[in-house]
């Protein structure tokens, strides 16, 4: 007999990690050149192992972004932004004890459930860890635990909310019935597995009351996004339960994002339309869109060659412009969990060379790379949406700099 031994999971690749960046600021007060440190935190679920055994170790979401936001102060940055564009969710627990790293303690989410009842669910801990400027970057696919986060932080006036145009607008809760239980409760004989239903049996709502379901959380400021060719989001799918509201539980509002906003979401707004990046972005979205509509394929062969030598060109171009991009990087450094109480900073991050340009694919198609700006796993340097959402921050510090030292 052979046995099978579990082998360890390693959970280190989907755990919360964070990158330290030292933007150019002009030149300071000596007339040398002057840096503005800013954190990032990446946050791919909300996460919750308790382990099992003696030996394990309790290792959660929030543990782990409460070692990393430490190791950001301690560094001295001046904001932080909270990348959630990958979170599609997870434990509940974990999404109201994060909010309260950023919050004092007061309401974090609201549910209903079928007759009408509603509990609050709070952060109970009067402890802030961090109250300095923030950022949540979300898309279309952060859902569920993303939008109990940023609805929170949104309402109280904590967090400026950059990304899609909402998020993804899942706030239901659901249940797995067994079938077979049930018939065995009433009597029914079986003789196979009747299956299971899924019931839908609570619903989600902000501190102020609104629900995430359907419309999800929006942005204060809005970026082009990759995913703008295809509708994502709960309202696409199947039947869903309508948007509605509850009253609102009372809670603090910081007033650190509408005073703002504003002037945040002009100045986005124009070096987008100004960015090259951006601009082939747009670009390749509008290509996408086309094909997409497209009922037939040419046939023509020297229209087909014609239009592999322009996507092989585009893509060259798109190439040389990273490369230029990577060298203009701001020196960055990036810290995991494990490495976060080290008495120094690792080496600053080298930024690899973007992936060789595929030779096939249909021709005239945005190829993958066109289109992969916004996917985990790519040099920080290829990030657009991050880039813009780091300078989003530059200029969010600079504004309460300017209001702090205002007579």
């Amino acid at each position: 007999m052979t046995a099978l031994v579990r082998d360890e999971i390693k959970l280190e690749d989907q755990a919360a990690k964070a990158r330290i960046m030292d933007l150019p600021a002009g030149n300071g007060p000596d007339g040398k050149p002057a840096t503005l440190r800013v954190g990032v935190i990446d946050l791919p679920s909300f996460y919750a192992d308790m382990g099992e055994g003696q030996r394990s170790v309790h290792r959660s979401a929030t543990a782990d972004v409460n070692v990393l936001l430490k190791r950001l102060k301690a560094e001295h940055v001046r904001g932080v932004v909270v990348d959630l564009r990958h979170n599609g969710g997870g434990s509940l627990e974990e999404a109201i004890s994060m909010t309260g790293l950023f919050i004092r303690k007061g309401p974090v989410v609201q549910t209903r459930d079928p007759a009408n009842h509603i509990e609050v669910d709070a952060d109970e801990d009067p402890a802030q860890l961090y109250d300095g400027p923030l950022i949540c970057l979300t898309s279309r696919f952060s859902a569920s635990a993303s939008e109990i986060l940023v609805g929170a932080l949104q309402d109280y006036g904590r967090a400026v909310l950059v990304g899609d145009p909402s998020t993804f607008g899942k706030g239901t809760v659901q249940n797995v019935l067994p079938l077979g239980r049930v018939m065995d409760q009433t009597g029914l004989a079986h003789a196979y597995d009747p299956g299971a239903l899924k019931v839908t049996i609570r619903k989600f709502y902000r501190p102020d009351g609104a629900s995430t379901q359907l419309r999800g959380v929006p942005s204060d400021i809005v970026l082009p996004s990759a995913s703008d060719f295809s509708d994502v989001s709960e309202s696409a799918l199947d039947d869903p339960l309508p948007w509605d509201s509850v009253p609102t539980a009372p809670h603090d509002r910081f007033n650190q994002v509408q005073p703002y906003v504003a002037n945040l979401r002009k100045a986005s707004t124009q070096r987008v339309a100004t960015d090259k990046g951006f601009a082939d972005l747009i670009a390749d979205v509008a290509r996408v869109k086309a094909n997409m509509a497209k009922k037939s394929v040419s046939l023509n062969e020297a229209e087909r060659r014609r239009e592999l030598q322009e996507g092989k060109a585009r893509r060259a171009q798109r190439e040389q412009e990273k490369r230029a991009h990577r060298a203009a990087m701001p020196t960055t450094y990036e810290l995991t969990v494990e490495n976060a109480s080290a008495p120094k900073l690792p080496p600053p991050m080298k930024f690899s060379e973007p992936k060789p340009a595929p030779d096939g694919g249909a021709p005239g198609d945005a190829p993958p790379d066109d289109l992969d700006d916004e996917t985990p796993n790519r040099s920080p340097a290829d990030d657009l949406l991050m880039n813009e959402t780091v300078k989003i921050l530059q200029d969010y510090v600079g504004q309460l700099g300017r209001k702090a030292s205002a007579p």
